[in-house]
């Protein structure tokens, strides 16, 4: 129990921050208030998302909630079933779940049009990559984070049946 300790604080932490950045940006930036930083690369402008991740299918805003829910069970269920993941896995769980809790309180607001995102990147007529929030880019590094794991995992399991075949012979 002592080892979900930490994965659940940093849970948590990522939806406060996401939460109080949320607000922050409904309040300071409604009403078509714009600020660009670094020469315009980064924005902040407040837009609602009411479909998928990076704007996809908008207006399902019921569907992606229903979506959500049920990845979020998933990956709980995922997180106590690995037994014997290394801290890494423990860490990028905690930011896709926290991450995730997120944009799914964001969803169950009523005065709330979607899900509130409001940091933008990139150069305007060249490219910009689409406005996200605080549990967006958690949940991004997260699932890179459980990637390089699950690759590192597979490559130790690999490398255990190389020496397990080895010493048969």
């Amino acid at each position: 129990m002592k080892k979900h300790l930490m994965p659940g604080l940093l849970a948590l932490t990522v939806l406060i921050i996401d939460i109080i950045t949320k607000n922050i940006a409904v309040d300071s930036l409604g009403h078509y208030r714009r600020i660009d930083l670094l020469g315009g690369f980064l924005r902040l402008e407040l837009t609602y998302n009411r479909g998928g991740v990076f704007g996809i299918m908008q207006g399902y805003q019921n569907f992606f909630l229903i979506v959500s829910i049920a990845v979020l069970i998933i990956m709980i269920g995922y997180y106590f079933y690995e037994k014997n993941m290394p801290p890494l896995f423990r860490f990028s769980m905690a930011l896709i779940i926290g991450g995730a809790v997120g944009n799914i309180i964001d969803r169950l607001i009523p005065a709330r049009p979607g899900v509130v995102d409001f940091i933008s990147m990139g150069f305007d007529g060249i490219y910009r990559w689409p406005t996200y929030n605080v549990a967006d880019a958690v949940i991004v590094t997260g699932a890179f984070l459980l990637v390089i794991v699950v690759f590192q995992e597979e490559k130790k399991r690999l490398a255990q049946e190389k020496m397990e075949k080895g010493e048969d012979q």
